[in-house]
């Protein structure tokens, strides 16, 4: 104090200015800390006072309430004063009917109620892999001859694919021909045609034979029908069994047939190419039936269920909407895009859509209480709490809604709640709401403002009411800070040991300190 009068004293102006700027500074850090030292205290006396109570607040939030009116010690502003609510475990902010009416607010029920949910995906048009079949080898063998060139071709059921040469296929063509020789007039050759009768006896004790089959030939008709049922399981059919028969002559090739009338929309066939056996060669889809295959998000998952009905649009028809039943949900998520596959399946007798249409799609969703999809006709089961989606302040983590007080005319209490999924126009409540009650749903940002000037928790507080900007570290967390303020304070202790060796006197030489004598001497 002696030293700042003898600074006025001097006759530089420069330092007595100094003297001056220094004084306020001191003066105003002091008045702040001792404000801030003492507003928990005040603050809850004064909530504690009742309705009537007023507290005066910074507009610039400065200094915390005070319970006195005047000037904020830093800005110089002059105090609002705000009036004070009842004590409550919430905080609570009550407004005068005018401000109510200047800011409009307006309150909303919080009711249980069935929402729906739009469910928007986007995909493909694709063929329904359940009307697929694919023309594969029996037998490993050579591609011989290709009759489908290329795909997108349409045939018909019994239309010739490819041939087949196979060692395995001759083999058996050679011990049927070897068996046929056993066995005299075993053919039928009426009008030039081959026929095999259902019974080979019946064949040889026709009129004109005059002698019944041996033990020999008994054997030998087995072996032939049993041969010809191996070639058949190999893939050939019945005709070109009775055509090998009737000729005697075995090629070892088989003719693969169309199995159903389709467009082909795989053709991996290729002469002399080598196949093993179940290798598939041809894929045939029939254009009648094909669906849609959707991405969905895994926010979407708790809104989808098989048999939901799906409106979808495509670019190609504008205007039209197109409906379907979703058929297929995917257990397994995408990893890289978090998404899973929503199959919708549709009748297209028309043959309108072509395989890699892209299309858009809308399904609505109706949710229970308990978080499963309900009905679409009659929903069964409890319906779920509801809010309008413009009442909640979302905050990251958080959810803070507004709940207008019974009873009380122009109070409203903050509540932090639990919410669910989004519906089209609701927030499903978990947590933190009953079923009659009043919450804000235009002019809650005002209220919250309110509530921030006053000092209380508000969506830009965080868990136990504490301020966001309070808990502001550099490198954005608490962990971080800590670690800095460790390694600073590792840094200062390694300073000051280094000037504590600097400054220290020069080591007794009867002193017990040879580790320090050692040191002091490097």
């Amino acid at each position: 104090m002696k030293l700042f009068i003898d600074i006025l004293k001097h006759n530089k102006p420069w330092l007595r200015l100094l003297a001056v700027l220094i004084a306020g500074v001191s003066l105003g850090y002091w008045l702040q800390t001792e404000d801030r030292s003492a507003a928990p205290e005040q603050q809850d006396a004064m909530f504690a006072a009742g309705e009537t109570a007023q507290i005066y607040v910074c507009p610039m939030l400065c200094v915390p309430p005070r319970e006195h009116p005047g000037d904020c010690p830093i800005c110089g502003m002059e105090l609002m004063a705000t009036p004070v609510g009842e004590a409550s475990p919430h905080p609570r902010v009550r407004l005068a009917p005018e401000t109510v009416k200047q800011a409009r607010i307006m309150t909303a029920p919080v009711e249980r109620r069935f929402v729906s949910a739009e469910v928007r995906l986007f995909g493909q048009i694709e063929y329904d892999p359940v009307h697929i079949s694919y023309a594969s080898a029996y037998v490993p063998g050579v591609i011989d001859r290709i009759y489908v060139k290329r795909a997108g071709q349409t045939v018909r059921w019994g239309d010739p694919l490819f041939d087949i040469r196979s060692p395995e296929i001759l083999m058996i063509e050679e011990q049927l021909v070897e068996a046929l020789k056993l066995v005299p007039g075993f053919y039928s050759l009426d009008m030039n045609k081959p026929h095999v009768r259902a019974r080979s006896e019946v064949l040889l004790n026709r009129p004109g034979n005059l002698h019944k089959p041996t033990a020999e030939q008994k054997k030998a008709l087995e072996t032939i029908n049993a041969l010809r049922h191996k070639l058949t399981l190999i893939g050939m059919e019945k005709v070109d069994i009775d055509e090998l028969m009737k000729k005697g002559e075995p090629s070892g090739i088989a003719t693969i047939y169309a199995q159903r009338t389709g467009i082909v929309i795989e053709q991996k066939a290729f002469e002399g190419t080598f196949v093993n056996t179940g290798t598939p060669v041809f894929a045939i889809a029939n254009p009648k039936f094909v669906w849609a295959r959707l991405e969905a998000y895994e926010s979407d998952y708790p809104w989808l269920r098989i048999g939901q009905t799906a409106e979808f649009v495509t670019d190609t028809y504008p205007g039209e909407v197109f409906e379907g039943k979703v058929a297929f949900i995917d257990p397994l998520f995408n990893q890289t895009s978090r998404t899973f596959d929503v199959g919708v399946i549709f009748a297209d007798s028309s043959g309108r859509f072509r395989p890699k249409m892209n299309v858009r799609a809308l399904i609505q969703a109706k949710l229970t209480a308990d978080g499963r999809v309900a009905a679409e006709e009659n929903p069964v089961g409890l319906a779920p709490l509801v809010i309008p989606d413009a009442a909640p302040l979302i905050t990251g983590k958080r959810a803070l809604v507004y709940v207008a007080v019974p009873g009380e005319e122009g109070v409203y209490e903050g509540r932090e709640i639990v919410l669910g999924p989004r519906t089209r126009q609701h927030y499903i409540v978990r947590e933190g709401l009953e079923s009659g009650e009043e919450v804000v749903v235009n002019g809650n940002f005002k209220i919250d403002s309110q509530v921030q000037i006053m000092a209380k928790a508000s969506m830009m507080s965080m868990k136990g009411a504490e301020r966001v900007d309070a808990h502001h570290h550099s490198g954005g967390s608490e962990a971080m800070a800590a670690d800095h303020r460790n390694r600073m304070g590792r840094r200062l202790d390694a300073q000051a040991l280094q000037m504590e060796d600097v400054k220290a006197p020069a080591p007794d030489p009867d002193s017990e300190t040879p580790a320090r004598t050692e040191h002091m001497h490097h």
